[in-house]
C-alpha cells in the first residue's frame, strides 16, 4: 500500500516535473520566437532607414550633376535630371522622416542635413536661374567659392554617418537573432533529454520548432549575405560613376575650353584691327600718316580674315565637341530593350558591314564567335561590334594585310567577346586612355574626335558590362567585351 502511494506520488511527481518543463520549453520558444521576430522587425526597419538615407543622398547628387552640366555646356538637356531630382527630394526627406518617427536617436542627426539639404537646393536654384539668363559668371562665382561643395561634403558626411549607425544596428540585431537561436539550441538541447524520459512525445514537436527556427536563421543569413552582395555592388557602381563623372567634367572642361581661349584672343585681334580701321575710316579728312594707311590696309587685307578664320575654326571644334557629348548623352538615356538573339549573328552583321572597308586593306575577318543566346539590347550590342572593327580598321598597321578575328565564351552569367587585330598596337600607358572622352594615342594619321571607343565603353557599361584591351605595340591589340547573359536580369538587380 505505501509502495503503491509512493509510486503513485512519484509518478504524479513525474507528471507535474514533465507537465513543468514542457511549459518551460514552450514559454522559453515562444519568448525566443518573440525575440527573434522583434529583432527581425528592427532589422527591417534599420535596412529602410539605410537605403532610404542612400536614395535621399544619390537624388542631391543627380541635381548637383545636373546644375553642373547645365552650368558648364549650357545645354537644357542637363535640367531634366536637375529638375527630376529636385521634385524627388521632398518625397525621399518625407520617407525618411516617416521611417525615423519611431527611431528618435537619428532626429538630432537629420535636422541639420535637412537644413543643409535646403541651402544646397537654394544655391543649386539661383545658380541654375543666373545660368538661364545668361550670367554664367556669376554662376561660376557661386560654385567656386566653394559654398555648396562644403554643404555637399557635410551631407555627405552626416548621411554616412546615418547609414554607419543603420549598418551597426542591423549587426547588432543580426548577432540578437544568432544569440536568440544559440540560447534556444542549449535550452532545447537540455531538456530535450529530460522530455525522452518524461515525455518521448513532445521530441517530435520541439525538433519540428528546432527545424523551424533553422530554417528561418538559414533565410536571413542568404537574405543578409545577399543584401550585403548588393550594397557592396550598389557602392561599386557609385563610386565609379563618380569617378567617371569627375574625370568626365575635367575632359569637357578642358577640352571646350581652348577654342574658347582661342576665340577670346583672336576677338582681341579684331579689337585692335578694328581700332586701325576706325583711324583710317573716320579720319573725316584729317591728314593720315604712311604708317596708319599702311596699318589699315594690312587689317583689313590680313588680320580680320585671318582672325574670323580662327573664330570660326575654333567654334566648328566647339561644335563637334559638343554633338560627341550629346550622342553619348543621348545613348546613355535610350531605353534599353532586351531580347533574345545570338551574339554570332551580330558579330557576322557588324562585319558585314564593314566589309567593304577591310577588302580594300586586302584584309580579312574571321567570325569563330560559338552559338551563345544571350537576351540583351541588340543595336547597343551592334554599335559596340562595329566601333570595334572600325577602330581595326583605322589603326591597322599597313606593312601587313589586315586581319580580325572574333571570339568569344560563356564565363558563368556573363558572355564575354575577344577581338584580335594585327594592328599597330597600343602603349602600355595609353591603354586606358584610349576609353576616355576625346583623347587618341598612338599616331595621328587618321581623321576622328576621339569618340569611338568611349561611347564603346559607354554602352557597355549602360548593358551592366565593360569593354577592356590588352595589346603590345606592334602586334596588335585585343579589345575584350564582357556583358550580362540576361540583360533583364541585371536590370531588376540595379
Amino acid at each position: 500500500m505505501t509502495f503503491n502511494r509512493r509510486f503513485v506520488q512519484l509518478s504524479f511527481g513525474m507528471v507535474v516535473f514533465g507537465l513543468a518543463l514542457l511549459l518551460f520549453i514552450i514559454g522559453s520558444a515562444l519568448f525566443m520566437a518573440d525575440r527573434s521576430n522583434r529583432s527581425f522587425d528592427s532589422l527591417v526597419d534599420e535596412l529602410a532607414i539605410r537605403n532610404a538615407a542612400s536614395d535621399l543622398f544619390s537624388m542631391m547628387q543627380d541635381a548637383e550633376t545636373g546644375q553642373r552640366g547645365y552650368i558648364l555646356t549650357l545645354n537644357p538637356d542637363f535640367l531634366k535630371p536637375y529638375h527630376d531630382a529636385v521634385s524627388r527630394i521632398p518625397v525621399a526627406e518625407d520617407k525618411l522622416q516617416q521611417l525615423l518617427n519611431n527611431h528618435p536617436a537619428y532626429e538630432s542627426d537629420m535636422r541639420p542635413i535637412y537644413e543643409m539639404i535646403d541651402s544646397k537646393l537654394q544655391e543649386m536654384a539661383q545658380t541654375v536661374e543666373l545660368a538661364g539668363k545668361g550670367q554664367i559668371a556669376e554662376a561660376n562665382d557661386i560654385i567656386q567659392r566653394g559654398f555648396g561643395q562644403n554643404l555637399m561634403s557635410n551631407i555627405r558626411q552626416r548621411m554616412q554617418a546615418i547609414i554607419d549607425i543603420a549598418d551597426n544596428n542591423v549587426n547588432r540585431n543580426i548577432a540578437r537573432q544568432v544569440e536568440s537561436s544559440a540560447h534556444l539550441k542549449w535550452v532545447i538541447v537540455g531538456a530535450g533529454v529530460a522530455i525522452v524520459i518524461v515525455l518521448g512525445g513532445a521530441i517530435f514537436v520541439i525538433q519540428r520548432h528546432v527545424m523551424s527556427l533553422s530554417a528561418a536563421r538559414r533565410q536571413v543569413i542568404e537574405l543578409n549575405a545577399d543584401l550585403e552582395e548588393r550594397v557592396a555592388e550598389r557602392t561599386e557602381d557609385l563610386l565609379r560613376a563618380n569617378q567617371e563623372i569627375q574625370r568626365f567634367a575635367y575632359i569637357v572642361t578642358h577640352d571646350l575650353r581652348a577654342p574658347l581661349v582661342n576665340i577670346m584672343g583672336f576677338t582681341s585681334e579684331l579689337e585692335m584691327s578694328l581700332e586701325r580701321l576706325k583711324t583710317y575710316v573716320l579720319a573725316d579728312g584729317k591728314p593720315l600718316s604712311e604708317q596708319d594707311i599702311t596699318d589699315a590696309r594690312e587689317a583689313a587685307a590680313t588680320d580680320v580674315p585671318e582672325a574670323l578664320e580662327f573664330i570660326r575654326s575654333s567654334t566648328s571644334k566647339m561644335d563637334g565637341l559638343i554633338n560627341a557629348i550629346l550622342k553619348i548623352s543621348r545613348d546613355g538615356r535610350r531605353q534599353l530593350k532586351p531580347e533574345r538573339f545570338d551574339v554570332r549573328d551580330v558579330a557576322e552583321i557588324s562585319a558585314n558591314s564593314l566589309q567593304h572597308r577591310i577588302a580594300e586593306g586586302d584584309g580579312e575577318i574571321d567570325i569563330v564567335v560559338p552559338a551563345m543566346q544571350v537576351n540583351s539590347d541588340r543595336l547597343s550590342l551592334d554599335q559596340i561590334f562595329t566601333n570595334i572593327i572600325d577602330n581595326a580598321i583605322k589603326y591597322r598597321n599597313l606593312d601587313v594585310p589586315l586581319r580580325i578575328v572574333v571570339d568569344g565564351a560563356r564565363t558563368g552569367r556573363f558572355v564575354q567577346i575577344e577581338f584580335n587585330d594585327n594592328g599597330r598596337g597600343i602603349a602600355p600607358e595609353d591603354q586606358e586612355r584610349v576609353f576616355e572622352l576625346f583623347r587618341r594615342a598612338g599616331q595621328q594619321n587618321q581623321k576622328g574626335d576621339g569618340i569611338g571607343l568611349a561611347h564603346v565603353r559607354s554602352l557597355a557599361r549602360n548593358l551592366g558590362g565593360d569593354v577592356t584591351v590588352r595589346s603590345k605595340v606592334g602586334e596588335g591589340s585585343t579589345f575584350v567585351v564582357r556583358i550580362p547573359a540576361d540583360l533583364a536580369e541585371f536590370l531588376k538587380r540595379v
